[in-house]
């Protein structure tokens, strides 16, 4: 009986041998795959996560065990070493970024505004030159006549007014230069009493009445 037993336990030993992993070839394949496309990218690679549970289901006495584990801990330092490439990366971007926003030059105080002019009284002129004015009206200096209006006035005949007498009268020179700056006295007549203006009338209100040889009334201004 005991030399039976002898023989059959070699043949116990030759059954219980370690086999290979089912789980482990699969996660091999897929890692191969997954990092040939992508590198070390593939370490943060979602698909990583479903190769890391098939190498979690390796059995411990399987031939392919110590394989599982070494693939599984590569697999794990690969994503920390990715994980913080990328946030150093990032750290980057974002000190870059800090940097383009900040101004080029210091940023200078607009100056204020300045003060309100002071309000001064206004000067005294004295009294407006004749030649500025838009020419001789009632009640002006006859003087202007003769010494303003950039010398565009001339004596003329003297004017018989009625109810008045003789009066003085002036006209505007023939020149361009007067009939641009006074054109309104082309045509008039200016008479003057007692140093002033009496009026403006047009020459052709005046009328001519024969002149006596003693030198009587010439032209009449009157009705």
């Amino acid at each position: 009986m005991s030399i039976l037993l002898l023989v059959l336990a070699p043949v116990a030993c030759r059954r219980e041998a370690a086999a290979p992993s089912a789980e482990y070839e699969q996660a091999h394949q897929r890692f191969s795959k997954l990092y040939g496309q992508l590198l070390d990218r593939a370490f943060l690679d979602p698909q990583m996560a479903d190769i890391e549970a098939l190498l979690e289901r390796v059995p411990p006495e399987s031939l392919d065990a110590q394989s599982a584990r070494e693939l599984l801990q590569r697999i794990r330092q690969g994503r920390e070493r990715m994980e913080a490439t990328q946030q150093e990366t990032q750290e980057a971007v974002d000190s870059a970024r800090e940097f383009q926003d900040l101004p080029s030059s210091p940023r200078t105080e607009e100056p204020p505004p300045p003060p309100p002019p002071v309000a001064q009284e206004p000067v005294d002129a004295g009294p407006p030159d004749a030649g500025a004015t838009a020419g001789p009206v009632e009640g002006s200096s006859a003087s202007e006549l003769s010494s303003g209006y950039q010398g565009c006035f001339r004596r003329g005949d003297q004017i018989n007014v009625t109810g008045r007498g003789m009066r003085e009268s002036w006209e505007m020179a023939d020149r361009f230069s007067c009939r641009q700056a006074y054109p309104r006295f082309a045509n008039q007549l200016v008479l003057v009493e007692d140093g002033r203006v009496l009026s403006v009338l047009a020459k052709s209100l005046t009328r001519l009445v024969p002149t006596a040889p003693d030198g009587g009334p010439g032209p009449d201004a009157g009705p």
